[in-house]
């Protein structure tokens, strides 16, 4: 039997990631592994090394566990190599898939086949840390490697209990009622306030009212109540900067915005104006439209004396995504499940296009001074302009231009504008994969129903 274990990857003592760069360099020796390598992140390991630090760098989360080495062993003669690639290659597809930066390969230079996995901490379509629960390896892990290992006709793998598996931190916190990321509660609560607010001032004072603490910069910053840390407006997507509130506050009543759907009784006139077009609408459209209509409509006619506060919170919430894909299917004019998945696999292409391209800047960077460049923008785009410091930081970072090639500053500049357009398109994502799962969930619901009314028709 194939023996499972995972070990995580931590920080040097020093700091840093020479730990994870490490490990990737083992994994990928080309004396062990006979060219069986595979992944989302590059083939070679400073290639992989640096998509994942990226990704970090991106998320701000380079501190802490840099990554994780997850290892299936197959006893002498129960696996070809062949096999074994076509197992590992499948369990990274099924249980990594594109959220996390993952790279495996085949060791071959034993009596018995091996394989490892490497993967990054920081999820790169939403930020989360990867994170272990009691009970995971049961519920999580064991389902897939068995289905695997059946797939290709061999026995079920063997978890190590002396080493912990895990899933992602948004898996786990998604299945916390109540408690939704602070992402979701910044937009739902933005949405909520736009409606009430007559100009941005009015819109901090309101903001600033239910508890947050917003920082005023190049960016704007929202801290919620209840959270430590909070997010800069570059990251919550379309529609959340300042200039962005700014026009939907203006513009407040002449286009459908999210905020005229987050109280408990939805528009009327909003319902009108979509279902004036539903004889141009397919089955498909009307369904999405219907279950966001039944979610607006959950807290009408209650006590609102009787209402739990988190109840409120979270049908605002689950309003404000049903709102977006309804959004997002009509305007796309995705009319079937085809046109979803069809649009679901453009963007993986698109994703994958922006980070090969990302990838190949990375022939005129000099690391040490990219670090202190990045340092010096952060530490200026973190200062007010009224600050009296702020001219000191930018005559710094001007000085610091002057001595950067200008060929690595146009690469830097080229990969800023692709890092852009990659949230953009991972936002999309977020969305289309959101679709997807509520989909084939209700397909699968659907199918039960029917073969629970067989079975009772038969018992008949």
């Amino acid at each position: 039997m194939a023996i499972t274990k995972l070990s995580n990857i931590g920080t040097p003592q020093g700091g840093g990631a020479a730990h994870l760069k490490n490990c990737i360099s083992y994994i990928l020796n080309s004396d062990k592994t006979e060219g069986l390598v595979g992944g989302n992140a590059g083939t070679t390991p400073q290639e992989v090394y640096q998509v994942m630090m990226d990704t970090k760098q991106e998320w701000e989360k380079e501190n802490g566990r840099q990554g994780y080495h997850f290892v299936i062993s197959f006893p002498p003669g129960e696996a070809t190599k062949e096999e074994a690639y076509a197992v590992i290659n499948d369990f990274c597809e099924e249980y990594l898939g594109e959220n996390f930066d993952y790279v495996f390969s085949v060791h071959t230079d034993q009596k018995h086949m091996h394989g490892h996995i490497v993967f990054n901490s920081v999820n790169r379509m939403d930020g989360y840390k990867y994170r272990y629960e009691k009970g995971d390896w049961e519920k999580y892990i064991q389902p897939i490697t068995d289905r695997v290992c059946e797939k290709y006709g061999l026995p079920p793998l063997v978890y190590d209990p002396h080493n912990k598996i895990g899933k992602s931190y948004a898996a786990h916190y998604a299945e916390k009622e109540g408690r939704p990321s602070s992402e979701k509660i910044i937009k739902a609560d933005i949405d909520f306030v736009i409606a009430a607010s007559e100009d941005w001032n009015d819109f901090v004072k309101q903001m600033e009212s239910l508890g947050y603490k917003i920082r005023q910069g190049k960016y704007v910053t929202y801290i919620p109540p209840g959270f430590e840390r909070g997010r800069r407006d570059s990251r919550l997507g379309t529609g959340y900067r300042k200039e962005e509130i700014q026009e939907r506050i203006q513009n407040k009543g002449k286009e459908k915005g999210a905020e005229s759907i987050l109280s408990s009784k939805l528009s009327k006139k909003y319902e009108r104006e979509i279902f004036q077009y539903t004889e141009t609408l397919t089955i498909f459209q009307i369904k999405k439209i219907k279950i966001f209509y039944q979610a607006g409509h959950y807290l009408e006619g209650k006590n609102p004396y009787a209402v739990n506060q988190k109840d409120v919170r979270k049908n605002a919430i689950r309003i404000n995504e049903l709102y977006e894909e309804c959004k997002y299917i009509l305007k796309n004019d995705i009319k079937t499940e085809d046109d979803l998945l069809e649009k679901q696999n453009a963007l993986l292409a698109k994703e994958k296009q922006l980070m090969n391209c990302r990838s190949s800047l990375r022939s005129v960077e000099d690391k040490e001074m990219l670090r202190q460049y990045r340092a010096l923008k952060k530490r200026l785009s973190d200062t007010p302009d009224w600050d009296d410091r702020f001219e000191i930081y930018q005559e710094e970072l001007n000085t610091f231009l002057k001595q950067m090639p200008e060929g690595m500053l146009k690469a830097e500049e080229e990969r800023q504008q692709i890092n852009a357009i990659l949230q953009e398109i991972r936002h999309e994502k977020r969305i289309v994969n959101r679709i997807v799962e509520e989909e084939r969930s209700l397909n699968k619901e659907q199918k039960i129903s029917k073969t629970e009314r067989t079975e009772i028709r038969h018992r008949r």
